[in-house]
């Protein structure tokens, strides 16, 4: 009986690190993009830095997606 139920304990546990390993990314590249965002503000250059303010928030919203399927 356990046999039966190992695969699928195993590809949720590989499911869920690779969801981890996208959330990560997406926040990395969040990070960036507020960095980005912050030195177009300051070098006066608004149109970029709100448009990637705007990208950032939406990775923003990504990864709260993933980290929503990540919970039970």
């Amino acid at each position: 009986m356990t046999s039966g139920a190992r695969p699928s304990v195993d590809r949720r546990r590989r499911t869920s690190s690779a969801v981890l390993v996208y959330v990560i990314i997406l926040v990395s590249l969040q990070v960036f993009l507020i960095t980005v965002a912050a030195e177009a503000f300051l070098s006066d250059a608004e149109p970029l830095g709100w448009a990637t303010a705007a990208v950032s928030i939406v990775l923003a919203g990504a990864a709260a997606a993933f980290l929503r399927y990540l919970r039970p």
